[in-house]
């Protein structure tokens, strides 16, 4: 796998926000892994900006929940227990089938045709080989699949959790088989039909038994792993 690069480019006009992504991603594909000190000056010379930035990128993505801060002793890259995801998946499980209900009833042609396009490029990911381009097929769906569903303070809630979400989406991609992934495209296919037809209780079961399936998984590799 090609070692992906911290450097930031300088012309751009929100050099915060580049950094915060370069050092969330680096996060994600364990680049940088659970457990690892994160020391200000070494972040400086991998990315090229100042202190300042790095600093402001971690103060963010400790608030994502990403990265923690030690007493006296600066950040480290955080791990999810297996009591913490399975938290996550509960929330998630009770969120997301209100808006699968909530997106069969309120979204529109447009925002069923993003979910399609998201389940396009997941198939394409599967095809490829390319774990980092699934994964972000499958954040696509779910940005779709919220903003459809047409309630803010559900997504304000989900966006809390979205990089905790991603990682853990990121660990279990990378440990699925192919014919996994193309099982879970299936399921999505489903959803997307079901929310087609606004069948609201049946788009509902399907994105609250999909989270339950991923749950299953995800807990058997993180117990695996002995988190």
């Amino acid at each position: 796998m090609t070692e992906l690069s911290l450097r930031v480019a300088k012309d751009s006009p929100t050099l915060r926000e580049r950094t915060t992504e370069k050092l969330r991603t680096a996060v994600l594909t364990q680049r940088l892994k659970p457990g690892e000190r994160l020391v200000e000056r070494d972040l400086c010379e991998q990315t090229g900006v100042s202190r300042t930035c790095v600093r402001e990128a971690l103060q963010h993505l400790e608030s994502e929940g990403l990265i923690v801060r030690l007493a006296n002793k600066g950040y480290m890259v955080a791990s999810i227990t297996l009591a913490e995801a399975r938290e996550i998946y509960e929330v998630r499980a009770a969120i997301e089938h209100s808006m699968g209900r909530y997106f069969a009833e309120r979204a529109t042609d447009d925002d069923i045709g993003a979910l399609r396009e998201a389940i396009k490029a997941a198939s394409g990911a599967i095809e490829a080989g390319s774990t980092r381009d699934y994964v972000a097929a499958l954040d696509r769906f779910y940005e779709a699949l919220l903003q459809g569903a047409r309630n803010g303070t559900a997504y304000r809630l989900v966006k809390v959790l979205r990089a905790r979400i991603t990682y853990l989406r990121t660990l279990t991609s990378e440990r699925s088989t192919r014919q996994r992934e193309r099982e879970t495209v299936k399921l999505l296919k489903a959803v997307a039909d079901s929310a087609a037809k606004r069948d609201g209780e049946e788009t509902a079961k399907r994105c609250e038994a999909f989270v339950w399936r991923s749950a299953e998984f995800a807990l058997r590799v993180l117990e695996e792993a002995g988190a």
